[in-house]
C-alpha cells in the first residue's frame, strides 16, 4: 500500500528536470526573440496610438452630439439672481418679485447638417397678436397739448364757479411758492423734507422731477416765468443724475418701488421743457431717458413695473400709466416712439380690465383679481391711457368707465379713509379731456375742496389721513402737495384730446 501511495526517489526527480527545461526554453526563448518582439513593438506603437485617437476622437464626437439633442431639448441655460426689496407696510401692490433674469447663454455650438424647417404661416407661429395692427389705436393728436400754459392766465380756460377766497390761480401760485422755499441748495428736493411731515419713503430724483411737474404745468420755465432760476436749477441737478442706459433713478438697487415712478415723471419733465422752450440741450437727454422706458417694457405683455420686464414679467397699471404719459409727452417734444411700444401697451391695458371685453373698469394687475380699494383708481387711470391710444369720445365702454367715475360714492370728500389726490389726478385728466357737464361739475367741486384746505401754501399729508390708494403716508407732504397742484392745473395743463381733434 505503501509503495502505491507514496513516491519513489526516482520518480521525484522528473518533475525537476521539466521544470529546469522550461526555465532552460524561456531563456533561450529570450536571447533569441526577445529583441525581435521589442523591435516589432515598437515598429507598430505608431499604428496603435493612431488607432486609439481616431476612436477616442469619434467617441468625442458621438458625446457631443448627444449634448447637443440635450440642449435642444432643454433650451438655453439662464442665470438670474433675486433682487431685495425694501417692503412697503402701506403698500397697495405688495407682491413677490420675481428673479432678474439674465440675457440666455448658449453653450456649446448647436450646428448641424440637417436643412432648416421652411417658416411656419403666420396662423400656426406663437401669439403675434402684439405686433398685428389694431383699429383702436389711433394715437391722439398732441401736437398743441401744451398750448394753454404758453398763454397769459386771463386767456386761459376757466373751469368751475369758485369766488375770490377759492380761486384755483391763486392756490396753484401759493403752492409754488412754497414748493421754491423746499428747494435744496444742490437745486434739488426731498419728500422727507426740510418741511414737517415728510415721507416714509425717499428718492431725490422723484421728489425733485415732482416739483417740476407742478412748475412746469404752470407754465414756469427754465427759460422764462416767476420761477425761472428754480426751475433752471432743478433741470440741471436731475440732467446731473441720468446714468447712461437712460435711467433717472437716484438709487442703484434694482426692483425697489419708486424707481419707475421716479423715471417716468422725471421722463416727462425733460420732454416738457424741451417742448416748451425747443431748448437742444435737451433733446439728448429727454432722448435717452425714453428710450429706457422702451427698452424696459415687456416686448410681449407690454406693461411696465419697478424693473426692466423680461417677456415672463408681470406689469401694474399704476406704473404703466406713468410711463405711457411719458412716452406721450415724448411725442409732444418731438421725439419718435415706436408704434409697437403702443401696440402691445394696448394688449397689456385689455388684459387688466376687470371683465374681458368690457373695458369700462380697471385693475391692478392683469395676473390679479380686482379689489374695490384699487377700481377708482385704476379705472381712471386705464380710461385716460385708453384715450391717449385712441378710443373715440363716445366710445360706449369710455362712457360706462365715465359714469362710474362720477358716481355719488366716488365724488370726492376730504374726510378720514376718503380722501384720494392720486385717483382725483387720473380722474381729473380723463374726465377734462372728455368735458361736459359731469367734468365742469367735477372740477368745480373738487377744487373747492383742495383750495379750503390749503395752509400757507401746502396740504397736511396725514390730517386726514387719505385713502389707502393715495399713498400720501408714503409721500408725505411734498407728494400731497404737488398732487394737489396738478389737480388744478388740469384745465391748462393740456389741451383736451377731442378737442384737439375736433378743431
Amino acid at each position: 500500500m505503501s509503495s502505491t501511495h507514496e513516491p519513489s526517489p526516482s520518480s521525484s526527480k522528473k518533475p525537476r528536470r521539466k521544470r529546469s527545461s522550461a526555465r532552460a526554453m524561456i531563456r533561450m526563448y529570450n536571447r533569441e526573440d526577445w529583441g525581435r518582439i521589442v523591435r516589432g513593438f515598437r515598429t507598430s506603437l505608431p499604428g496603435v496610438v493612431v488607432s486609439v485617437g481616431i476612436h477616442a476622437i469619434l467617441l468625442l464626437i458621438m458625446a457631443l452630439i448627444v449634448y447637443r439633442e440635450a440642449l435642444n431639448k432643454w433650451g438655453d441655460i439662464e442665470l438670474g439672481w433675486s433682487t431685495v426689496v425694501e417692503e412697503e407696510d402701506s403698500a397697495p401692490e405688495e407682491e413677490t418679485e420675481s428673479p432678474i433674469v439674465l440675457p440666455k447663454v448658449s453653450i456649446g455650438s448647436q450646428t448641424t447638417t440637417t436643412p432648416p424647417e421652411p417658416p411656419k404661416p403666420a396662423t400656426e407661429t406663437a401669439d403675434t397678436s402684439a405686433a398685428a395692427p389694431n383699429p383702436e389705436v389711433k394715437l391722439a393728436d398732441v401736437s398743441r397739448s401744451l398750448r394753454f400754459r404758453k398763454l397769459n392766465e386771463d386767456k386761459r380756460p376757466q373751469t368751475g364757479v369758485l369766488n375770490d377766497k377759492e380761486s384755483p390761480s391763486e392756490a396753484i401760485a401759493a403752492a409754488l411758492e412754497w414748493l421754491a422755499r423746499q428747494q435744496l441748495s444742490e437745486g434739488n428736493w426731498s419728500l422727507q423734507g426740510p418741511y414737517p411731515d415728510g415721507g416714509s419713503i425717499e428718492t431725490l430724483t422723484g421728489a425733485t422731477s415732482l416739483a417740476l411737474l407742478a412748475f412746469l404745468g404752470d407754465g414756469h420755465t427754465h427759460r422764462s416765468g416767476e420761477h425761472q432760476s428754480v426751475v433752471n436749477q432743478g433741470l440741471q441737478w436731475l440732467i446731473k443724475q441720468q446714468r447712461p442706459s437712460g435711467d433717472l433713478f437716484d438709487s442703484d438697487e434694482q426692483g425697489r418701488e419708486p424707481h419707475f415712478y421716479s423715471h417716468a415723471q422725471g421722463t416727462i419733465v425733460l420732454c416738457e421743457a424741451l417742448a416748451l422752450t425747443g431748448d437742444q440741450k435737451l433733446l439728448g437727454p429727454a432722448q435717452r431717458a425714453v428710450q429706457f422706458l422702451i427698452d424696459a417694457q415687456n416686448p410681449v405683455l407690454g406693461g411696465w413695473k419697478y424693473r426692466p420686464l423680461q417677456p415672463d414679467g408681470i406689469g401694474d397699471l399704476s406704473v404703466s400709466g406713468w410711463v405711457l404719459m411719458a412716452l406721450h409727452s415724448a411725442r409732444m417734444a418731438d421725439i419718435p416712439v415706436p408704434l409697437e411700444t403702443f401696440l402691445v401697451a394696448e394688449k397689456f391695458l385689455t388684459a387688466v380690465e376687470e371683465e374681458s371685453g368690457n373695458g369700462a373698469l380697471y385693475k391692478y394687475r392683469p395676473d390679479l383679481p380686482a379689489e374695490e380699494s384699487q377700481r377708482h383708481s385704476m379705472t381712471a387711470e386705464g380710461l385716460l391711457c385708453r384715450q391717449w391710444l385712441g378710443w373715440p369720445k363716445h366710445h360706449p365702454a369710455m362712457r360706462r368707465g365715465m359714469a362710474f367715475l362720477v358716481e355719488e360714492k366716488n365724488l370726492p370728500v376730504w374726510a378720514r379713509g376718503q380722501r384720494n389726490l392720486y385717483a382725483w389726478y387720473y380722474t381729473a385728466q380723463t374726465l377734462h379731456n372728455l368735458d361736459g357737464p359731469e367734468w365742469r361739475d367735477w372740477y368745480g367741486r373738487t377744487s373747492s375742496l383742495i383750495v379750503k384746505e390749503q395752509l400757507r401754501g401746502s396740504w397736511h399729508p396725514f390730517r386726514p389721513q387719505g385713502a389707502f390708494m393715495e399713498r400720501s403716508r408714503d409721500g408725505g407732504r411734498l407728494y400731497l402737495t404737488v398732487m394737489c397742484v396738478l389737480v388744478l392745473e388740469t384745465p391748462f395743463r393740456h389741451a383736451p384730446i377731442y378737442l384737439e381733434s375736433s378743431e
